[in-house]
């Protein structure tokens, strides 16, 4: 349940155009250091975390170029938008990107075909079929690695996600493995949909 001061820090962040994945990993973050800080109580409002999030959208404006167009007022245009810049960020990477990869590309820009058969709301759609192109890219980045840099790979992501911790589902362990995946393949210079449309 979010009280109303942390409902107007939402709002905050989205009439500012903040992407819901640099909230999402703010939040992972503020938590994170609230937990290596010592044994007090976990922050239990998204207030208690806004700087946290503050510095992580602080971080990622730096490192694009150019300004983020402010939202468009209705959830079908922003979607639309969103749907149609992500599309054409594909199109680009695809066109830039090494043969083995291409195809990745490719199938992540089919995947972002319009769905009128998809049910919920249209950003919920549009999430949806994010994950579902970065997860195609992605695929296609592990499948071109060379047999020896592959074979490394699933050690290096259970190294820096760790142990998996007492009471933490497994769900919430394999989300973290994808969290480190997408940040090694956008190291190696993959492109990632999700937190750049």
């Amino acid at each position: 349940m979010l009280s109303p001061l942390d409902e107007a820090i939402v709002a905050e962040w989205e009439r500012r155009g903040v992407p819901v994945a640099v909230v999402c990993r703010g939040l992972r973050r503020g938590v994170e250091q609230a937990a290596e800080s010592g044994p007090s109580r976990p922050p239990r409002s998204l207030r208690a975390l806004r700087l946290a999030v503050e510095d992580e959208w602080r971080a990622y404006r730096s490192g694009r170029v150019g300004d983020a167009p402010p939202p468009a007022s209705g959830e079908n245009e922003v979607a639309e938008a969103r749907l149609h810049a992500a599309r054409a960020l594909v199109a680009d990477a695809g066109r830039a990107a090494p043969p083995a990869l291409r195809d990745g590309y490719r199938a992540a820009w089919r995947a972002l075909a319009p769905d009128a058969k998809g049910g919920g709301s249209p950003l919920a759609q549009l999430d949806a079929a994010l994950s579902n192109a970065d997860a195609r890219i992605l695929a296609a980045w592990v499948a071109s690695l060379e047999r020896p840099s592959r074979a490394a790979l699933g050690p290096r992501l259970r190294l820096l996600t760790g142990p998996r911790a007492r009471g933490a589902s497994l769900r919430a362990y394999r989300d973290a493995l994808r969290a480190h995946l997408a940040d090694a393949a956008r190291a190696a210079g993959v492109t990632s949909l999700r937190g750049s449309v």
